[in-house]
């Protein structure tokens, strides 16, 4: 449950009748976009203000279509002549989380109104596409409906509004990590889209007449489905205004620092997400890319495996006790994961590489060229401990630049400071 009020409700407002000119959110978004710039523009300009809300004007100069100076309740109190200007910016700063709630609910019923529940845009999906695309959508906008719930019970106390980072701290703690599960599914939600629309004619022709309602005011499809995670770092943004604008020492100041620090693990784990999601579907393209033939394949897919890095080489000799020159260069292709290295050439099928070696990368060393004559510039060897067939490997590999070299080696360790290795080369015939 909310955290109880410290009073009971004064006033009761009509919240469909008071807000029923906010925007959209994407429009709300745009806005704030555009009072931003504004705003630094005039700071380059060296006029700047510290917030643009037209407080105690009676117009509608903040980013929001409703302000809290333009309540009935707060207009007939008197408490505009009482309070201080930078109080009545914390009051407008406060009310702007709510008024913003709503815009974004107002959102997702068009997305989950006109879109999701369309029984044309039904027909032209099967259950699992239709799941993927819309997610977990109505648990989302039920949370967005329990938060503006008690945003709207708390203004409703009084003119003044005592706090609502209370609020907004025990929503964070209990009810947005919805947002975590929405984001974590986003990657496929986006592929599975773009997918539809190039070969689901009829779900496009349907999006695109459903864009085109009055009711979703020609926004496209794709901007409703990015509105959970926009709005979750926009409320971090709006708690840190609010923390701005409170009196340090307070019991006020403590209450937004928690509810900032409790918002701001959200969004930290919501980005975490996208990024494990990339990396996934980054593992997938790989995996399909990759052809073991005849070498004992290895499992490229894992939940904690990423791609670090990947390059082209030239692989200008091999051997284990001694080495030798190949006559003819082989470019070879390395995959760098966080705890694998595998060694391709390329196929020749197109966006296929041909699987040669891989080590795990713990057993992987590289070592300096000791004694680099000209033809050996931007070269190092490449030491695999203990290979796929369980054995010792070196390699001479050349890279295309210096900087390229050394950021290769820098990727593994040096362990020793190596000695005349070249000593010990076996020449095949030129």
């Amino acid at each position: 449950m909310a955290p109880a009020a410290p009073h009971t409700k004064s006033t009761s407002i009509d919240w469909d009748s008071q807000l029923q000119d906010e925007p959209l959110y994407q429009t709300y978004r745009d806005m704030v976009i555009t009072e931003e710039i504004k705003r630094q523009t005039v700071c380059r300009l060296g006029r700047c203000a510290d917030d643009s809300i037209a407080w105690r004007t009676g117009e509608k100069g903040g980013v929001g279509g409703t302000l809290w100076q333009e309540l009935p309740a707060v207009r007939h109190s008197g408490v505009l002549e009482q309070l201080s200007p930078a109080e009545c910016k914390r009051q407008e700063s406060m009310f702007e989380v709510l008024t913003s709630e709503a815009s974004y609910l107002r959102s997702l019923r068009v997305l989950t109104e006109h879109f999701m529940e369309s029984r044309d845009l039904d027909e032209t999906l099967i259950i699992r596409d239709k799941k993927t695309l819309f997610s977990n959508i109505l648990h989302v906008r039920e949370v967005s409906e329990r938060f503006l719930k008690d945003l709207e019970n708390r203004v409703e106390e009084g003119p003044v509004i005592s706090d609502i980072c209370d609020i907004i701290c025990h929503h964070a703690e209990h009810s947005f990590r919805i947002y975590i599960d929405y984001v974590r599914n986003q990657t496929y939600q986006e592929k599975i889209y773009s997918t539809l629309m190039q070969r689901n004619t009829e779900f496009a022709t349907v999006i695109s007449r459903l864009q085109d309602s009055p009711r979703c005011q020609r926004l496209p499809f794709v901007s409703f489905l990015l509105l959970p995670f926009q709005r979750i770092t926009r409320i971090k943004m709006l708690t840190e205004n609010i923390l701005k604008r409170t009196q340090e020492g307070s019991k006020q100041e403590r209450t937004a620092s928690e509810a900032l620090a409790a918002v701001s693990k959200i969004v930290k784990d919501c980005n975490t997400q996208v990024g494990k999601m990339k990396q996934m579907e980054e593992l997938i393209h790989m995996a399909k890319m990759l052809d073991f033939k005849k070498l004992r394949a290895v499992a490229v897919i894992s939940q904690n495996r990423y791609l670090e890095k990947r390059g082209e080489l030239q692989d200008l000799a091999r051997g284990s006790a001694m080495f030798t020159f190949r006559s003819k260069n082989t470019n070879i292709y390395l995959l760098l994961f966080n705890d694998l290295l595998i060694l391709t050439t390329k196929s020749n099928s197109p966006d296929r590489y041909v699987v040669i070696d891989h080590a795990y990368r713990s057993l992987v060393q590289v070592q300096s060229v000791a004694k680099e004559s000209q033809v050996l510039k931007k070269c190092f060897f490449l030491i695999m401990l203990e290979n796929h067939e369980g054995r010792m490997t070196k390699r001479l590999l050349k890279a295309p630049t210096e900087s390229d070299k050394h950021r290769w080696m820098a990727a593994f360790p040096n362990p020793t400071t190596p000695k005349d290795d070249l000593e010990e080369v076996v020449y095949e015939d030129w």
